[in-house]
């Protein structure tokens, strides 16, 4: 369900993708990551942040938080063309997490390539060549999404490869 169903405010173009999952959270983070792979989104690593922590540090309070950390590689390869060190900048990385007293899961998104406009790390007269990043990344990111929505509000059945 959609930020706008739940009563909260859609994010602008320049804020992060936020959307709740009516499902475990142990599904949830498998479901997330297929629907990235859906979109051709290339899984670098899924790590969870409250077991490394507990693990670590011994605190065994931390809400279950997982992080999806994806590349696309037509995102990889147009940033790299503007400018090798802006790899430093990616991938992308979506988080699963639980909110204390809320029943629902959590699925936040914020774009990579738009910290890379925001913070200005790329070259100097690189900025239409950013800005077609950008929405190359928004225009991908918004069919996972809405395949995230559509899908999760049907008990998190993503549909198989091909289908």
């Amino acid at each position: 369900m959609s930020d706008t169903e739940t009563g909260s405010v859609m994010p602008t173009a320049n804020e992060a993708l936020h959307t709740t999952l009516d499902m475990a959270f142990e599904d949830a983070v498998p479901f997330v990551q297929i629907e990235h792979e859906l979109a051709d989104f290339e899984t670098v690593q899924v790590a969870r942040l409250d077991e490394m922590i507990g693990g670590m540090l011994g605190h065994g309070d931390v809400e279950r938080t997982a992080l999806i950390v994806v590349c696309h590689p037509e995102i990889a390869y147009d940033a790299l063309k503007i400018d090798p060190t802006l790899a430093g900048m990616l991938p992308c990385t979506t988080i699963v997490y639980e909110r204390a007293g809320d029943d629902r899961i959590h699925v936040r998104h914020v774009s990579a390539t738009k910290a890379i406009r925001d913070l200005g790390c790329a070259p100097t007269g690189s900025g239409g060549a950013v800005d077609d990043l950008v929405e190359t990344t928004g225009e991908l990111m918004a069919v996972v999404w809405d395949n995230i929505e559509e899908h999760g509000r049907d008990g998190g059945e993503a549909p198989a490869a091909g289908e």
